[in-house]
């Protein structure tokens, strides 16, 4: 899987600069192109760079219920969206991965905490 800085993060917090869709051009591109994304809506009417700066997150929608994402969007609320990416481009470097080729969990998705992703995030380590 090939980093692709110019896919971006999604309004939600996914990492689309990892995505394992090649010809993905990324969420943002996708919903200005006219894909429904009701996070996307959500933080256009709110005009917000993403979910990471609205001040209810998380709110109830399902897709913030998922402790990875919960994570980026706290790195991003401490740090920016350009560091969730720097860090996110090292740890791939690194050998951190965000989806493992047979598209089983990446190394985010099998920590059992919010804690520990943020952890592995900001440090590359366990």
């Amino acid at each position: 899987m090939s980093f692709r800085e110019e896919r971006g993060i999604g309004y939600c917090g996914l990492a689309c600069v990892l995505c394992s869709t090649e010809d993905c051009p990324g969420c943002t591109a996708k919903i200005a192109a006219g894909h429904e994304c009701s996070l996307g809506k959500c933080a256009a009417q709110k005009s917000a760079e993403g979910c990471f700066a609205c001040k209810n997150l998380p709110c109830g929608e399902a897709m913030l219920q998922n402790k990875r994402i919960n994570a980026f969007n706290r790195f991003m609320q401490e740090f920016g969206k350009q560091a969730l990416i720097d860090r996110l481009r090292i740890n791939h470097e690194n050998g951190i991965a965000y989806h493992k080729p047979d598209n089983a969990p990446g190394d985010y998705d099998i920590l059992e905490t919010e804690a520990e992703i943020y952890h592995l995030l900001q440090f590359g380590t366990r």
